[in-house]
């Protein structure tokens, strides 16, 4: 029994402390990123929609673009018919 308190590694508690340290530094840095995330699930939602938005702007441009093409050819036809 005598030999199995006896070893050979010595942990200082500056050690410990440093360890304990580390690990608080990166508890802080997840609860930080959590954080983070909470907020997530509005982004996406606000993100979808401004989405929607510039697809219906898109569907409107592209809605007069054909139009006005259609009507420049609608002119041209009735130009050349006279």
């Amino acid at each position: 029994m005598a030999e199995d308190t006896n070893s050979s590694v010595r942990i200082t508690n500056a050690q410990v402390y440093e360890k304990l340290l580390e690990v608080s530094n990166v508890q802080i840095e997840m609860v930080a990123e959590l954080r983070g995330l909470k907020y997530l699930p509005s982004k996406v939602a606000e993100m979808d929609n401004r989405l929607s938005k510039v697809e219906l702007i898109a569907k409107l441009v592209y809605g007069v673009y054909g139009a006005v093409l259609g009507a420049v050819a609608v002119a041209m036809v009735r130009l050349i018919n006279g």
